[in-house]
């Protein structure tokens, strides 16, 4: 007597084989080859201009290790006249 499993298997024998249609493989890999190619011409204009984003964090890192140096020649000044 077969089994479940037995049964299984028979029917997926008995399943046609499935090919891709070589037209749509060769449109899905030109697409995503021109995605692949438009996201590295991206990162590379990205790469050599700075965005206002990374300009402002850039600049405000600037401002606040100037604040901070100010602020530890303050607190030295001070405590050396204490």
């Amino acid at each position: 007597m077969p089994t479940n499993d037995d049964r299984f298997f028979a029917a997926l024998a008995r399943l046609p084989r499935i090919a891709p249609d070589a037209g749509w493989e060769s449109r899905v890999r030109a697409r995503c080859h021109s995605a692949i190619s438009r996201r590295a011409r991206f990162r590379e204009r990205a790469g050599r201009n700075l965005s206002h984003a990374a300009l402002a964090a850039i600049s405000g890192a600037a401002v606040l290790c100037l604040y901070l140096a100010v602020m530890f020649a303050e607190v030295l000044r001070l405590t050396k006249h204490s």
